[in-house]
């Protein structure tokens, strides 16, 4: 069975996994795959139609007051939590047990889950909310907290050995060997584009004309450090003295948004920023090969899928060293300090001024891409699937 977050469509990290887990799964001839609804919220029918599997329709289970028995923020959620399980615990395990195995993308696993004959697996993407609070919603940042807490899945999927390690340390009691690392893949539509026309055809339409541009693509928010970069970013300019060169923002705006731009004013570079907002998925490619270098001065992260999509088109790619980044990266990038803003200005200077170092790690990017793919993380999930859920 198969759990769907579906409140969005537009492709943030996790909504990416759940399109290819739900995508893999279904072709696998091996499995069976239901998805599964456990609230009123969101409209998954059309979710199925916009990511063009419509013929789950006809599979879909409805619980709908699945979620409300994982509910452990204050006493009356408990007790609420405590009042839907007396009520439809029975009724709902005996629709439970018609399946093998309970998938949870993101969500908590309800204890009528894990009271029923299902194998359980869960992914743990990212321990941000435990690590650093501050950078998260401090209502949101306490229910993870809890949703970790009461984690106990046959198997929890890690898309890292970071957040296995970061997992691990906060739940000792969890068996390492019951936490599989399974990387994540960036869709095949990320290639090298080479074809001029089209990729200034593209960078047109966001505003970005026949610049020379350095891009970084993120949601604005605190966690990924783009005050770091432009301030870095001004540096450059400063020590280079190029009028040439702009700094791309791509990306939705969270919360820390105005940080950046009251940080662009204060540094009185404005008309060297151009902020694009959210971009079309199919333009995605076009901007990162049209890109000087990529860069990700993020603080902290589960994967960083961004990286590898950049490094997949051929570009050139400036990382922070800490989390999970150097797995993806490999020795395919130039690593920073995500809070030494001179180191930052001397990296983005000389990648900017060595064309030779930019076809060189383009070259390296490719080739590190080869270790990570969709189909291999489908793989290896379902591999998992069939063996824990034969052993009884």
């Amino acid at each position: 069975m198969e759990q769907l977050g579906v409140d969005g469509k537009k492709g943030t990290g996790i909504v990416r996994v759940a399109y290819e887990l739900l995508k893999g799964l279904f072709k696998d001839e091996s499995l069976d795959v239901y998805p599964l609804v456990t609230s009123t919220r969101g409209d998954v029918a059309g979710y199925l139609d916009y990511v063009g599997l419509s013929e789950l329709k006809a599979k879909m289970v409805y619980l709908p007051m699945l979620r409300k028995t994982c509910k452990w923020d204050n006493a009356y959620k408990k007790a609420v939590s405590w009042l839907a399980a007396c009520f439809y615990g029975k009724k709902y395990m005996r629709v439970l047990n018609d399946y093998d195995a309970y998938i949870s993308i993101f969500s908590p696993i309800s204890p009528i889950v894990y009271a029923s004959k299902l194998k359980t697996f869960a992914f743990v993407h990212d321990l941000i909310p435990i690590k650093f609070p501050q950078f998260c919603n401090a209502k949101f940042a306490k229910k993870y907290k809890q949703w970790i807490g009461h984690l106990d899945a046959d198997r929890i999927f890690t898309i890292s050995n970071s957040t296995k390690k970061d997992l691990l340390e906060f739940r000792k009691d969890i068996l390492p060997n019951k936490v599989e690392v399974v990387y994540l893949g960036a869709n095949a539509k990320f290639k090298p584009i080479t074809d001029d026309k089209i990729i200034a055809e593209i960078k047109q339409k966001y505003g970005i004309d026949n610049k020379k541009y350095i891009l970084a693509v993120s949601e604005l928010s605190e966690r990924k450090n783009f005050v770091h970069l432009l301030r870095a970013f001004a540096k450059l300019i400063k020590n280079t003295k190029d009028d040439t060169l702009y700094l791309v923002l791509l990306g939705p705006k969270r919360a820390g948004f105005k940080a950046v731009d009251e940080e662009i004013v204060k540094l009185n570079i404005k008309d060297k920023i151009i902020q694009t907002g959210f971009v079309a998925d199919e333009d995605m490619p076009i901007l990162y090969s049209g890109a000087e270098v990529f860069v990700y001065p993020s603080l902290y992260e589960g994967f960083g899928l961004p990286i590898l999509e950049a490094m997949q088109c051929g570009t050139p790619v400036i990382c922070a060293d800490n989390s999970s980044l150097p797995e993806v990266g490999g020795d395919a990038v130039l690593y920073i300090d995500g809070k030494d803003i001179d180191k930052t200005a001397e990296v983005l200077k000389k990648i900017c001024k060595d064309k030779e170092l930019r076809l060189h790690l383009a070259q390296k990017s490719v080739k590190q891409t080869e270790s990570f793919s969709w189909n291999k993380f489908i793989q290896q999930i379902t591999e998992s699937i069939v063996k824990d859920s034969r052993n009884e």
